[in-house]
Order: structure tokens, then C-alpha cells, then sequence
């Protein structure tokens, strides 16, 4: 890791700063503090690359320090993550709605915060590209919210979803169907044993993976304070900043996105049929294979074991007709063997010509085969 990245760390436990600091400082620039108003005078003149803050703090609490750091234009995409003794759900949800990007539960192990840490490196390096593409949507927001209304927008996306071929397909269109709306929340998708979960901050961060799991649960369409939620069985979408005050734009808003979530939901289990109907395909087409290979062999069998059955008949009929001399059977012994062996040959002859008979058989089955694995 590179001790250029700059980690500001604030606890009023100095124990527990100096664990932070025993693992973090041979991985990065850490500088400690107190409070959170030791850490705002800072910032004045340095910024850090990552927060980690207690929640419990003299003074402003980390929660009020992280809502102080994301209304700071030059801050605003610097990740916090929250240190706290208390894992709830509601801790969660005053942790996310401060703006803060991911979580760690006191006492937390070094190969925790070391991952953590990567983890932030990698967002930081990512959210540059990330709020240039940010920026030009929203101007591309702006020019679209201006020319089309709200059911022109969803008629749009729907069009669109027709031919999505992808779960990470359908969750970028979806984000950019509620950032049309100026809406701001995630979209986790569920195909198959792959699930993941994007908004404007990134993709699968641990925090919205823990609240998305929890508002799984609670029915099919619900909402809380400025939330909605929809819940279907492949996707579920959270929106975070309702247009409360306008109540019929709100209501216009909850229905479209009903409908979006609902479209995605099919289309995401079309794509999983699709790939089952593609699996059972192939191991259909390899199954036909093996059963052609083997037909193939049976039909050379068969034409050796023809041709070696000829042979011995003809070997029989000589060595009989060579043993009447030694015999010494009359003239109407010798007719009675030969009107013998004459029926039996033509009882064989007719067999082998019946075993022609399935060898084309067999051949055109073989053929038939190759043609139903090519077609």
C-alpha cells in the first residue's frame, strides 16, 4: 500500500488509536485525533484520502462529523467508515444516512482494517472516473428531463431493457433511470448465485449490502422517512430521497418505478431461462454426440462381424465337400450333406443380407444424428 494515502482517524479512546495506528501506519499517512473538532481544524488545511470515525465522540458525534464532512463540496466523495462498539441495523441506517460508506464493529481484528483499507484505496481511484461519468449524466439528465416527461423516461428505459443481456446491464439502466427521476438510492439485482448491488458511490459497498438485505425483508413495496422501497424476487430498488413536499410528482414517481422494478424482475428471469434453456441445449447436442460415436462403431462391428461370418461360411462349405472323398459316403449321402449345407448357406446368406439391411439402417441414423447436433 502507498504511504501517500492519508487516513484521518478520530476516537477519544487513546487505546484504540494507538491499535489503529500499530496497523496502520506501516500501510499509510495516519494522522489521530481526539474529537471531531480537532480533526475539523484540520481539515482546513489537509485533506485525507479515508475517515475512520468513532460514532461515540465528546462533542459532535461521528455521525454529525461525517454529515459536516459530506456537505463539504471538496470532501464529499472522501469515504468514511464508522468504528462503533454497537452492530444494529439502526446504527447501520444513522450511519448510511450520514453518508458514510462502510462499517466496523468494535473490537475488529487487523486483518479487518487492513482489508477495509484496500478496499477504500481502490474506491478513491475509482470515484474520480466515476464523478466525471456522474457529471456528464447528470448534463445528459438535464437535457432528457427537459424533453421528455416522466412517462416518456420510463417508456424509454423499458424499450431499452428488451434487449439487456445482463444483470450489471440491467442495474447500470435502472441507476440511470432514477437519476433521470434526480433521484438518488441502489438497485442490487439477484440472478442465479450472483448478486450485486451498485449506486452512484460504487459497486456491492458493504453498508448498502447490509441495508439492502434488511429492507429485503419487509414486503413487497414500502417506505420510511424520504425511502421507498420495491422488492421483487430478482431485484430490489431503494430510493433514498423522495420528493416529499411535492405529493403528486411523489405519487407519479412510486408508480413508475413499481413498473421498472417490476419489467426488470421479468426481464432478469427471462435471461436466467435463457441460460438454463442454453445449459440443457449443450448437454443435449454433447449427449447426441456420444450417441452418434457409438452408432458409428456399432455400424463398423456389425460390417466386420458380416465379413468375418462370410468367411467362415465359405471356409465350412470347402472343408465339407474336401471330407466327402475321405468319407466314403454313397452318391445319395453325398446329395443328402450337399441339399444340407446348400439350405443352411442360403438361411446364412439371408441373414447377412438382413444385416445389410441394418447397416443402412444404422448409417442413415448416424447421418440423421449429425445433422440434429449441426442444425
Amino acid at each position: 500500500m502507498s504511504q501517500s494515502f492519508k487516513v484521518f482517524a478520530v476516537d477519544d479512546d487513546p487505546v484504540v488509536l494507538d491499535v489503529i495506528a500499530s496497523i496502520l501506519d506501516p500501510h499509510s499517512e495516519l494522522q489521530t485525533f481526539a474529537s471531531a473538532e480537532e480533526c475539523l481544524d484540520k481539515l482546513e488545511s489537509e485533506k485525507p484520502d479515508l475517515f475512520l470515525l468513532d460514532v461515540s465522540l465528546p462533542g459532535m458525534d461521528g455521525y454529525s462529523l461525517c454529515e459536516h464532512i459530506k456537505a463539504d463540496a471538496s470532501l464529499r466523495n472522501v469515504p468514511v467508515t464508522f468504528v462503533s462498539g454497537h452492530d444494529t441495523i439502526e446504527e447501520r441506517l444513522k450511519g448510511y444516512d450520514a453518508g458514510g460508506e462502510d462499517f466496523i464493529v468494535k473490537p475488529f481484528a487487523p486483518e479487518e482494517l487492513l482489508r477495509k483499507l484496500k478496499v477504500s484505496q481502490h474506491l478513491v481511484l475509482n470515484q474520480r472516473s466515476l464523478a466525471e461519468q456522474i457529471a456528464e449524466a447528470e448534463q445528459l439528465s438535464s437535457i432528457v428531463m427537459a424533453s421528455m416527461d416522466e412517462t416518456g423516461i420510463l417508456l424509454q428505459f423499458m424499450s431499452k431493457l428488451i434487449a439487456m443481456e445482463s444483470a450489471a446491464e440491467i442495474a447500470e439502466g435502472l441507476l440511470e433511470l432514477m437519476q433521470r427521476y434526480r433521484l438518488d438510492g441502489v438497485v442490487q439485482t439477484r440472478l442465479g448465485h450472483e448478486t450485486e448491488t451498485l449506486s452512484a458511490a460504487g459497486k456491492n459497498l458493504p453498508l448498502e449490502i447490509s441495508i439492502i438485505d434488511h429492507v429485503r425483508q419487509q414486503g413487497r413495496i414500502f417506505e420510511f422517512r424520504r425511502r421507498s422501497v420495491h422488492n421483487f424476487e430478482r431485484v430490489t430498488l431503494m430510493v433514498n430521497n423522495l420528493p416529499l413536499d411535492d405529493p403528486d410528482y411523489c405519487g407519479r414517481l412510486r408508480d413508475n418505478l413499481s413498473v421498472a422494478a417490476q419489467g426488470v424482475d421479468s426481464r432478469l428471469k427471462a435471461i436466467h431461462a435463457e441460460e438454463s434453456s442454453r445449459r440443457a441445449q449443450e448437454g443435449i447436442l454433447s449427449a447426441l454426440e456420444g450417441i452418434r460415436a457409438t452408432m458409428s462403431e456399432l455400424r463398423m462391428t456389425h460390417q466386420s462381424n458380416s465379413t468375418a461370418c462370410a468367411d467362415l461360411i465359405g471356409e465350412l462349405q470347402d472343408t465339407l465337400l474336401n471330407s466327402f472323398y475321405r468319407l466314403g459316403l454313397t452318391d445319395n449321402q453325398e446329395r443328402f450333406l450337399q441339399n444340407m449345407i446348400g439350405d443352411f448357406m442360403t438361411q446364412m446368406a439371408e441373414l447377412l443380407n438382413r444385416g445389410a439391411t441394418t447397416e443402412t439402417t444404422l448409417q442413415r441414423l448416424s447421418e440423421s444424428l449429425a445433422h440434429l447436433r449441426n442444425y
